[in-house]
This record gives C-alpha cells, structure tokens and sequence, in this order.
C-alpha cells in the first residue's frame, strides 16, 4: 500500500512589492537563509540559486567546498519558482531523489505580497517519510526560514556617509548632481528620508526603502564618486514603532 503523506504548506504576507519578493526568494536567498541549515562539513559560507530553468542550487562552505541542495524546475518570474530538493532524511544529497518545493507570488499591493509555500512528494522519503516532514514543518524548519524571509523582506536599509576631509570645498560642486539623484529615489519611493548631522563635516545619513536601493543609490552617487564622501556604511533596520 502506497503512502500518504501530507505537504508542508505555508501561506504568508511579506512586506515588499511582487518583482522583490521573488528576487530576494531566488538570488537574493543568502540574505536570510539560516547558516545552520547546511549538510557541509565546514561551516556555509553562502547559498546559491542560479537564475535560471535547471540552475543549481548549493551551498558554499568556508573551505571552499560545494554541497548540492537540488535544482530549479520552474523558472516564472516573478509569480512561480518550482525547487528540487534532492536532501534524504539522512540530510545528504541524492541526485536520484526528487522531492517538490513550489513558492507562488502574488501582488497584493505595491509593497504587499502573498507567498504561498508548498513542499511535496515527501512520501517518496518512504518509511522515514513522517517523521521528516515533522522536522521539515518545525519551527526550525521551514516556517523558521520563511519567517526569515519575511523579516528581511520588510527590512529597510541605513546608509551613512562618513565625511571626507575636504568635505566643505567638494559638496558645493558635487551637490547639484548629488541632489537630482536624491530627487529620483525619492519620487520612486525608495528614499524615505535623509539629511546631514549637525556638523556636515561629520557626514550624513539616509533612510530607503530596502537595501537593494541603498546599494543602486550609493554605486552612482557624485558624492561617493568625486571624494566627498570618505566611507560608506550600510545596515538592514527594523522599524520598531515605541509608544
């Protein structure tokens, strides 16, 4: 007699617009998969999914070496990613071993997205079939990793600008340019806020959206470009309202 064994599935609003969503899902999976789920010797040093029909999907290990996690199936951007996940109960690789995760992305605003998560076929893991989907249903398994997700999904990013030493004789040239790329980010959305600290020869400081627009905003920004700015630091950050 065959055996049932019920999917793991998970349904979940994230905070950010559909094309985030999947991008941080797929390539951006680093971000917020848990370094502790990793079937390598030496500790992960990152995880990867290439952008594409039959990518890979593996881990890296700090010394260098690559463990298989499964492959991509279904390539939809930015609705639909079907996964192999090819891990046996024993949590070892198993080219011969397909089981399914499907992840479905839907817009429900600009900045509002439902993700439906499905892992299927776990009855292909037989007699151990059960008992792995328990550990896979876990708050350590999937729902920690996708409660993860949603909370990086939600982050906003920090950017300080540390001054350069000539700050006060370059700023005047640069800040025409500098302001019209202000401009821009903030009429998409993606800089919420920004200004300098009392004294500009101490730099300044911005607020966006995510951190995939702080990075686009710095890489082509006069200010970074022409030596106005000496240093660049940028930080993921809660927003935690306080009564």
């Amino acid at each position: 007699m065959s055996i049932q064994v019920a999917p793991v599935k998970r349904d979940l609003v994230v905070k950010t617009s559909q094309e985030r969503a999947f991008r941080l899902f797929t390539t951006g999976m680093d971000r917020w998969w848990p370094r502790e789920h990793h079937i390598g010797q030496s500790p992960m040093r990152t995880i990867v999914l290439e952008p594409r029909l039959g990518g890979r999907w593996y881990s890296v290990s700090e010394d260098g070496s690559e463990c298989d996690i499964g492959k991509v199936l279904i390539w939809d951007p930015p609705t639909r990613l079907v996964l192999a996940w090819q891990i046996t109960a024993e949590w070892a690789y198993d080219r011969a071993l397909v089981t399914e995760v499907e992840v479905g992305f839907s817009a429900e605003g600009p900045k509002s997205t439902r993700v439906t998560f499905e892992h299927r076929n776990l009855e292909r893991y037989a007699a151990a079939a059960e008992g792995l989907r328990k550990q896979l249903d876990d708050p350590k398994g999937w729902q920690g990793s996708l409660g993860r997700f949603a909370g990086v999904a939600a982050m906003k990013a920090v950017v300080m600008y540390e001054s350069s030493a000539d700050v006060m004789t370059k700023a005047p040239i640069q800040y025409p340019a500098h302001k019209a790329r202000v401009d821009v980010f903030h009429a998409r959305g993606d800089l919420l806020a920004v200004g300098i600290f009392g004294d500009p020869r101490e730099g300044s400081m911005a607020v966006f959206q995510n951190r995939e627009a702080a990075e686009e905003f710095v890489r082509e920004d006069p200010f970074v470009l022409n030596g106005v700015v000496a240093k660049v630091t940028i930080k993921d950050w809660s927003e935690v309202l306080i009564p």
